[in-house]
Order: structure tokens, then sequence, then C-alpha cells
């Protein structure tokens, strides 16, 4: 074989058995790097998911407040009898 051939083969030759090595290496380890199932998809709004199904994302007595703030806001406490809650325009 030609001197010239041995320069360019080489190093190649070194490259693809140091990736197959590491590829080697890491294939035990690829459970522990996979991305979790998706059921944080699917759960419904305003639960999360969790290691066995999905959760509240709020402690009882408050909700999530989705539209303005992102955060859990306590439950409104309920209009007295008879007074229907009306909005006040600015």
């Amino acid at each position: 074989m030609a001197d010239w051939l041995h320069t360019y083969t080489e190093p190649m030759r070194r490259l693809l058995i140091a990736a197959l090595s590491v590829v080697a290496l890491m294939a035990p380890l690829a459970p522990a790097v996979m991305p979790p199932p998706a059921v944080l998809t699917a759960c419904a709004p305003g639960e999360t998911g969790v290691t066995n199904g999905c959760a509240p994302f709020c402690l009882p007595g408050r909700y999530f407040d989705y539209d303005h703030t992102g955060l859990c806001l306590q439950v409104p406490p309920p209009p007295p009898n008879d007074v229907v809650p009306q909005s006040v325009s600015m």
C-alpha cells in the first residue's frame, strides 16, 4: 500500500474506533438519559405529571390562574344569596 494512503486512513480509523467505543460505553446508560414518557401531556388542565399519573397542580382551596398570573390563587368565596356579581368597567 502506498504511504500517502496511510496518511489519510489512519486518522479516520482512529476516529471511527473512538466513536464506536463511546457508543458502546454509553449504551448501558441510555435508559437513564432518555426523556420521561409522555404522561406530562396526558394530564388534564390544572394537573401536573407525577411518577404514577397526574396530580392537582395547586393545593386544595386554590385554583391555577392560566389567563393572568400563572399562580395558584385563593378560590373566591361564593356570592351572597340572590346577588349576581357584576364586573366594573374602568
